[in-house]
């Protein structure tokens, strides 16, 4: 995949996060761990900053065409985490239990839809793709009870 220039730029204690305006992601939707193998090519834009902590940095998205435009066939957004450097692996192991809980029918757990990516824009990162993204009326929030 070609890497187009960054749009989108944040700067944390822990490391950069840059986003081009289209971002791609392989996987949303597939079973295998093998990014290489499993197809799905999805796009996302828009990128708001969720929040951070010990293991990476969060963002929502909104779903993309391959050109830019919204795409239709996606419903809602989707939570891109961004791993640290030393979180790795700590973010590949929440996905991986994420879709074990998912495979096991427990319900009201946000789900991880697609293996985890590396992250085009600093080798030893990787980024996960999680649902649903929970929307409040009044932006971000850090409690339950404001949603």
């Amino acid at each position: 995949l070609a890497v187009e220039e960054p749009k989108y730029f944040w700067n944390f204690p822990n490391g950069g996060v840059q986003f081009e305006d289209t971002f791609p992601f392989l996987g949303i939707g597939s079973d295998t761990e093998n990014v290489e193998n499993n197809g799905q090519l999805s796009y996302f834009g828009d990128p708001v900053f969720l929040g951070s902590g010990g293991s990476g940095a969060v963002f929502s998205f909104s779903p993309k065409s391959a050109s830019g435009g919204s795409d239709s066939d996606m419903n809602g957004k989707v939570a891109i985490k961004v791993s640290w450097k030393r979180s790795r692996s700590t973010v590949e192991k929440e996905c991986q239990i994420l879709r074990t809980l998912e495979k096991s029918g427990v319900p009201y757990v946000e789900k991880c839809i697609g293996p985890p990516n590396e992250y085009r824009f600093e080798d030893g990162r990787v980024i996960i793709a999680l649902s649903p993204v929970v929307e409040s009326p009044r932006g971000i929030t850090t409690s339950i009870q404001d949603v």
